[in-house]
């Protein structure tokens, strides 16, 4: 289900994936220096967020709340399966698959919209910083677009896991925690993320 702009709170597996996703960064997040913290404005990004702070020790107030770091939106689309999508609005279903960076739904942003956003965010951070960013997997995906000079056919094929983290700059690396930690947080699964 495309959730968008809509929110919902994280499912208790979802809160376990983000216990196990925060002991597996704990290391390089306490070792870094200096370090920046950002986090998506909706909410359940910045359950995500308070979770991992109470991990690492800090103060909720350490992320600073972006805009631009916001889920696309997809409008009408928000709340609906594929399947639904494509039996209750074919015309905007065809017209996407047709061109998914440029087509609109009703009462939605395109994906270039959502590109230019976080690339104008990128620009104008400090290159002698390490952030750390709570998003989602689509604007997750344009990050690691930027960094990495992917084209738009590049992007759209990344597949990741839901408990996957990246290091990204020069190079990329992702950070995904053992099957120990998993099991130890009782996740059921590393998890799928959803990208039209």
């Amino acid at each position: 289900m495309l959730q968008g702009h809509r929110d919902s709170p994280l499912t208790l597996n979802g809160v376990r994936q983000v216990l196990a996703v925060g002991e597996t960064l704990a290391t390089e997040i306490t070792t870094a220096r200096p370090k920046h913290f950002w986090c998506s404005p909706l909410g359940r990004a910045q359950q995500t967020a308070a979770i991992l702070a109470g991990l690492w020790s800090l103060p909720f107030c350490t992320f600073d709340m972006v805009s631009a770091l916001r889920e696309r939106s997809y409008g009408v689309w928000e709340g609906m399966k594929q399947d639904e999508i494509a039996a209750r609005r074919p015309e905007e279903h065809a017209a996407h698959l047709a061109d998914p960076w440029n087509s609109r739904m009703e009462g939605a942003e395109t994906k270039t919209e959502v590109y230019d956003r976080l690339f104008d965010w990128v620009r104008n951070l400090n290159d002698g910083v390490l952030h750390v960013v709570v998003t989602h997997s689509g604007c997750l995906r344009i990050l690691r677009g930027i960094y990495s000079g992917a084209s738009r056919q590049q992007m759209d094929e990344f597949r990741e896991p839901q408990t996957a983290s990246f290091l990204l700059g020069a190079t990329e690396r992702m950070i995904e925690p053992t099957e120990a930690t998993l099991s130890r947080h009782g996740c059921e699964g590393l998890g799928r993320t959803v990208w039209i």
